[in-house]
C-alpha cells in the first residue's frame, strides 16, 4: 500500500450524533424550517476542516407516544435520515413521577428519555472495537460524555475523539480534555445543511418534508 493510500485509510470518520442533545439548541433557533437537518450532510461539512473521510453516522433518540404529531414527524425524520445512509440507535422513554411539590405534596408524572447517551457511547466502543474509523466526532454538549472520551484514549489510543457542540452550546470542557480537537457548529452550519423538501429514497416514492418544517 502506497503512503498516499495509508494516509487516506487513516482519516476515517463517524459521526455520533445525540438526538436530543441536538434537537433542543434546533429549538431554541426559532426556525422550525431547521429541524429537516440532514446530518450525512452535517457530518460531511464538519469533517472538510480536516480533510478526513466521512464513512458513517449514528444518530440516537427515541420515540415518544404522548404527541402522535410530533411521533409522526419523528419518523419522517428518520425515514430520510435512512435515505441519506445515517443509521438509527434506538432509546426509550419511562414515565417517571416528580418530587413532591413542597407547599401541596402534589406529584406529577412526565417522560424521561432513556439510553441515548449510553448508546452514544456503546455505539461509538462497538466501532473502535471493529476498527470502523480513525476519528470519532461527538455531537453533544452532555459533559458525562467525558467518560466516553476517557476509554476511547485509554483502550484505544490510536483513535482519536473531536468533540463537536451544538448551535450555541459551549464545548464542553470535561469531554475537549480527551479530544485532539473541537468544533462549534453554528447557524450557518445548519441552514447549509438542510434537507430538500422532498428527499429521494431510492427507487421509492421521495420522503416530504413534514408541513411543520416546510420552507
Amino acid at each position: 500500500m502506497s503512503s498516499k493510500s495509508q494516509e487516506s485509510n487513516s482519516r476515517r470518520a463517524v459521526l455520533y450524533v445525540d438526538g436530543f442533545n441536538l434537537y433542543h439548541p434546533l429549538c431554541e433557533l426559532n426556525d422550525n424550517t431547521l429541524k429537516w437537518l440532514n446530518l450525512w450532510a452535517l457530518g460531511q461539512r464538519i469533517c472538510q476542516d480536516r480533510q478526513h473521510n466521512l464513512v458513517g453516522v449514528k444518530y440516537c433518540t427515541a420515540f415518544q407516544k404522548r404527541d402522535s404529531d410530533q411521533l409522526s414527524r419523528h419518523k419522517i425524520y428518520i425515514n430520510a435520515l435512512e435515505a441519506v445512509n445515517v443509521e438509527t440507535v434506538y432509546g426509550h422513554y419511562i414515565h417517571a413521577d416528580s418530587k413532591p411539590c413542597g407547599e401541596c405534596g402534589m406529584v406529577t408524572t412526565h417522560l424521561n428519555e432513556k439510553q441515548t447517551d449510553i448508546n452514544l457511547a456503546l455505539s461509538l466502543f462497538s466501532d473502535a472495537m471493529q476498527d470502523a474509523f480513525d476519528y470519532a466526532y461527538l455531537l453533544s454538549a452532555d459533559s458525562d460524555q467525558a467518560a466516553t472520551g476517557k476509554f476511547l484514549r485509554d483502550f484505544f489510543p490510536k483513535k482519536k475523539l473531536i468533540t463537536v457542540s451544538p448551535p450555541n452550546k459551549p464545548i464542553s470542557d470535561n469531554v475537549a480534555n480527551y479530544a485532539v480537537g473541537k468544533r462549534r457548529l453554528n447557524r450557518d452550519d445548519i441552514e447549509k445543511c438542510r434537507f430538500p423538501n422532498y428527499v429521494q429514497a431510492g427507487s421509492l416514492k421521495p420522503i416530504r418534508c413534514p408541513k411543520e418544517y416546510w420552507k
